[in-house]
């Protein structure tokens, strides 16, 4: 592969195999050989920096340039590199998790006139809302190209670098799961994303997804009620799950699970059997698909709600047209492997999960995942 300075390179990702837990990290460890490099996954904008001699250019995930002049708080910083290519990524100074992200959303720019160059610079935006680089890789070096070395070796590399405004990505060597779990839900609970684990030995693969760095990031857990039940010859199987829309006044689906998980159906079900109705309740609001039948069967049987579940999930996913929560022009948000965890007697229904709950949850989501053009 012919790697030249000035010409971006399509960046190696992290692949998602599901979230946090013992079934993740277990496959992590066996991908890896045992060994793995956990890394502080950054809330910012992907960058690629390029520079030779004095010429420094910049790049977004997508491959194109970045209007780097809008950073002149980096300026200085990259001016003292050698010849290099780095994997970046550009975060909001000394700011965690959305904070960070929040400013690079409002720093950056993917077009802008010489004016309005001008008039950016003059706003005392970048003084009110610094940036910095976080590197976490490192492609070419001083007349060096290092893509065929193994991480442990570029690591060494990018670990030099100690600019005011450029830093390594904070990165530790784990050597087991319960390490592993603990630093995860450390890094949670001060509001990172989560984390990327890197198989030391692995090479920089341009443009794939390969095994050898995995994402680690946390389940979302959720509060529903019980809106609707699936029952065949052999008894309760399947629910129909929904949060409470405080914008409608309604109830509304949002996934349906497995009943049988942990023998939760013979348990669910004698508490409702006395009470399942064979219409929709009038504050349930279904997705015309499923009231229709179209595509989706509806419930065997609806309840008013009343029982409050816990279940968890991978991620929220938007364009379901089969469910109703936030529902408009068609699609609506719904959860993805969707997994049944308890009863929560404790819960009242007036604290379940609600559909502005959700919305907004993905669109934080997305916000993680932004691709910059």
């Amino acid at each position: 592969m012919k790697t030249k300075i000035f010409t971006p390179l399509e960046p190696m990702n992290p692949i998602d195999l599901g979230a946090a837990g013992d079934e993740l990290y277990n496959q992590i460890f066996e991908e890896h050989n045992g060994t793995t490099f956990g890394e502080i996954k950054e809330d910012g904008y992907r960058m690629q920096v390029h520079k030779k001699g004095n010429k420094i250019k910049a790049y977004t995930r997508s491959m194109n340039e970045v209007i780097l002049c809008l950073f002149p708080e980096l300026n200085s910083s990259l001016q003292r590199l050698p010849d290099c290519i780095i994997d970046c990524e550009i975060v909001g100074d000394k700011k965690i998790g959305h904070d960070g992200f929040n400013v690079i959303q409002k720093r950056f720019r993917s077009n802008i006139s010489k004016k309005g160059i001008e008039e950016y610079l003059a706003s005392g935006i970048v003084s009110e809302m610094p940036v910095a680089l976080r590197v976490f890789d490192t492609m070419y070096w001083d007349n060096g190209l290092l893509i065929h070395e193994p991480l442990s070796e570029r690591r060494k590399y990018t670990e030099g670098i100690l600019e005011k405004k450029i830093s390594p990505s904070t990165q530790r060597l784990i050597c087991s799961k319960e390490e592993l779990g603990n630093w995860f839900n450390e890094l949670v609970n001060d509001n990172y994303e989560g984390l990327v684990c890197k198989n030391p030995d692995s090479l920089y693969i341009s443009g794939k997804k390969p095994r050898d760095w995995i994402k680690v990031k946390r389940k979302e857990n959720l509060d529903l009620t019980i809106l609707g039940l699936f029952i065949n010859e052999k008894g309760l199987y399947e629910l129909l799950l929904g949060t409470y829309s405080t914008k409608e006044n309604r109830y509304e689906s949002l996934c349906k699970v497995n009943a049988k998980t942990g023998g939760l159906n013979k348990i669910i079900y004698p508490i409702v059997k006395d009470n399942l109705l064979l219409e929709c309740p009038s504050d349930v609001f279904l997705n015309p698909n499923m009231i229709r039948g179209v595509k989706y069967s509806k419930p065997d049987y609806f309840v008013n709600p009343s029982i409050v579940v816990e279940v968890s999930a991978i991620n929220y996913q938007k364009g379901s047209d089969k469910h109703s929560c936030g529902y408009e022009n068609g699609k609506s948000y719904s959860l993805r492997s969707a997994v049944l965890k308890r009863i929560r007697d404790d819960k009242p229904l007036s604290q379940i999960s609600t559909t502005e709950h959700v919305k907004e949850a993905y669109f934080r989501q997305e916000r993680s995942k932004i691709h910059v053009n």
